[in-house]
Order: C-alpha cells, then sequence, then structure tokens
C-alpha cells in the first residue's frame, strides 16, 4: 500500500543519511539494549562512512589548479559561506567562474549556496553543469536529485539517481537516497527495494535499515494489530551498529506503542534519554506515555526537566498542563496554558485546555470566554466544529 509522504520530507532529502539520529549535545553514553528473542541475527561492525558527500556540505576550496584571482573569489566563498552570508558566497563563487569557467568543483560549491537559500532551479542548474563538465562525478548526479525532488520533479530525480547507482554501484548511499524519493514520490514497494539492494551491497549499513523501517511504518496497514516485527528488526540492527543513534530508539519505541506494547517503547525511550540526556524529543516523548500510562509523577519529572532545558517549550508547557488537570491542580494548569498562550497568543490547543482548567474551577466565564477566542482564531471547519463542540458541552 503505498502513501504519499508529506512535503517536509523533502528538507530530509537534502541532508546526508550519515547524518540522522546523531546527538550533537552532550556526552554519548552507550546504552545496553533489551534482549529480544525474536530479534534476527545482528550485523556487528560499524558501517563504513559513504563516498557520496552530502548535498547540504559547507563549499570546500577547490584543489584545481585556478588562476590566482579565481582563487581568491572561492576563498571568500567558503569564509562567506560559513558566515551564513549567502548572498556574498553566490557572488564570490559566480566571480570566481567568470575567472575560470570551466572548474567543476566552483560550480558544486555555488550549487551548495543555492541549497542553503533553497533555490533549487539555482542549485539544479549548477548541478547540471558539473555533470556536463565531468559526467562520472556522483556526487552532482545524487545531488541534483535532490533539488529536483525538492521541487517534487521525482521522475527525473529517480533517473538522476539511477545513473548515480550505474556509475558507483558499491556504495550503499546512493541506494539510499534513491529509496526516500522512490518513497517521497508514492511508491513504498519500490523504496523497500532501493533500500534492500543497499544492505545487498553492504549488510552493515545502518542508513538502510532505518530508512527501511520508516518505510514499512509507513505501509503499515491500519487494521493490523500488535508489533510490525519488520519494523523493529530493521530498528534493532540499527541500534546494533549505532548504540548512539537516539532516532533508532524513538522510532522503535513508536513501533511498540503502535503495537501496543507499552512496556517495551518506554524501555526505549529511556534509552533514548540516556543517549541523549539533553535532548527535548526523547524526554517529551517519554513523559507523554508516562501521562497515557497514569504515572503522572514521572511524567512531570519528565516535562519539569525538558522546561529547564527549554522554558518556552509549548509541549513540555502543554502536556505538563494536562498533567496537572489530572492531577486536580487546575491553578499550576493555568499557569502553563497561559504561558503557551504569552508565547503565542493565536494558540487554539492552549485556549481550549485553559477552559478545561477554569470549568473544572467552576469559573465558567473565563472557560466561556477561552472557548469565543478559540472560536474566532479557528481557521477551518474542523477547528471550528471542534470549539464549537466545546461550548456547546460548556453552555448546556
Amino acid at each position: 500500500m503505498c502513501k504519499v509522504i508529506a512535503l517536509s520530507l523533502f528538507v530530509l532529502l537534502l541532508s546526508s543519511c550519515e547524518t540522522y539520529g546523531t546527538s550533537t549535545t552532550g556526552s554519548v553514553v552507550t546504552p545496553t539494549a533489551p534482549f529480544d528473542t525474536q530479534a534476527p541475527a545482528l550485523p556487528t561492525r560499524t558501517a563504513l562512512p559513504p563516498t557520496i558527500p552530502p548535498a547540504t556540505r559547507v563549499p570546500t576550496r577547490t584543489p584545481e589548479p585556478t588562476a590566482e584571482p579565481a582563487r581568491q573569489y572561492v576563498d571568500a566563498g567558503v569564509k562567506a559561506f560559513g558566515k551564513g552570508n549567502y548572498g556574498d558566497a553566490l557572488l564570490q563563487f559566480t566571480q570566481a567562474l567568470q575567472l575560470d569557467p570551466n572548474n567543476a568543483l566552483i560550480y558544486l560549491n555555488r550549487a551548495q549556496v543555492y541549497l542553503a537559500q533553497k533555490d533549487y532551479d539555482g542549485a539544479a542548474s549548477d548541478f547540471t553543469q558539473v555533470i556536463q563538465l565531468d559526467p562520472k562525478n556522483v556526487a552532482a548526479w545524487v545531488s541534483r536529485a535532490q533539488a529536483l525532488a525538492a521541487q517534487q520533479k521525482f521522475v527525473q530525480a529517480i533517473t538522476d539517481l539511477d545513473q548515480a547507482v550505474k556509475l558507483s554501484p558499491a556504495e550503499p548511499s546512493v541506494y539510499v537516497t534513491r529509496g526516500q524519493i522512490i518513497q517521497a514520490s508514492g511508491d513504498i514497494t519500490q523504496a523497500l527495494a532501493s533500500f534492500t539492494q543497499a544492505l545487498n551491497v553492504d549488510p552493515n549499513y545502518a542508513p538502510a535499515y532505518y530508512y527501511r523501517a520508516l518505510a514499512y511504518t509507513a505501509d503499515r496497514p491500519t487494521q493490523q494489530l500488535g508489533v510490525d516485527r519488520r519494523v523493529v528488526d530493521d530498528l534493532t540492527a540499527v541500534v546494533a551498529l549505532e548504540p548512539w543513534n537516539f532516532d533508532a530508539y524513538l522510532a522503535r519505541a513508536q513501533a511498540f506503542v503502535d503495537g501496543g506494547d507499552l512496556d517495551k517503547a518506554l524501555a526505549d525511550y529511556n534509552l533514548a534519554v540516556v543517549v541523549t540526556p539533553d535532548n527535548l524529543d526523547p524526554l517529551l516523548k517519554r513523559g507523554h506515555l508516562q501521562y497515557v500510562r497514569r504515572d503522572y509523577k514521572s511524567a512531570l519529572d519528565d516535562f519539569n526537566t525538558a522546561l529547564a532545558i527549554d522554558p518556552n517549550s509549548i509541549a513540555a508547557l502543554h502536556d505538563r498542563g494536562l498533567v496537572y488537570i489530572e492531577q486536580t491542580q487546575y491553578d499550576k494548569a493555568i499557569a502553563d496554558f497561559s504561558a503557551i498562550l504569552k508565547i503565542d497568543s493565536q494558540n487554539i490547543d492552549a485556549l481550549i485546555e485553559r477552559s478545561h482548567a477554569y470549568a473544572k474551577k467552576a469559573n465558567r466565564d473565563a472557560a466561556l470566554n477561552d472557548l469565543k477566542r478559540a472560536l474566532v482564531l479557528s481557521k477551518t471547519p474542523e477547528h471550528k466544529a471542534r470549539v464549537q463542540a466545546e461550548i456547546d458541552r460548556l453552555t448546556q
């Protein structure tokens, strides 16, 4: 069953497969994964880094001989890009190309600037120049495919990746990128085949297991009950190869939640928190699960920790407010939802939940005022119907 991936995936397509699930905060602690008697035999060696550079890499100085004025412009472009001055970087690389118009690596560098500006036409044009000057440049074929996919030009993108595969059939990251783009086009069956091809090339390539697991998740039948072993087995392979990969723990936890095994989901959230203790996402997900399990003390601990990291986390304030309502601490709940509204005055969820807290305190007028305000802010028929139903319930 094929499902079209949301547009937000296109941004993901412009990052390297190797960047997924890597924590950049705090020290990395290697967790011990729970033993699963149903898991397959796991790969044990660390996957080799890909030979294909990511499309979003920082421009680098060209090693090719160039006229001295051109090199000066290239150096200036690299410095400008590093500072986020994309307009200046674009100007510098363009000036370098005027002096050295047949230098493929300068085009490759300028294409990175276009990508940073989300100018996918400009990026694709420069990658085309690279390909014309250096037809065997696999990075250019892959990167042009990613720029085309960002514009939903999937047929052309997949054609480029087919060529990249021909040029570099032993590089698993090319198959993974092709699988991601094929999945974004809506063909999950062929995407799964591409991820599996990557594993045929290198059975220890963790990104292939990870993205194949995500594809299995997207392909899960709505009527399926129980844990999807395909997803769990692939993600178990990922954490065997990369025990620091908190994204894999989070994805496996969600697979357990979807299958109704909340104990194993909690175990994976615990591992994700151990791996990246300063990351909000695992704390918020674990806290929400604790809330669902009615372990309100543990949920509060997680939300308090999250808010210590980011006092303006709307998600943490929202879910902590829900816990306070369950604990009949209505003033604290009102304070949390009010804090959200200071950050985002048009947050309809915060208005609705604060109205619940006011209603619990028998402050009907304040509750009704929040709902009327939410009704005014509602922009879709679904939102309006939801808020009207709350008003009707309160006024009955």
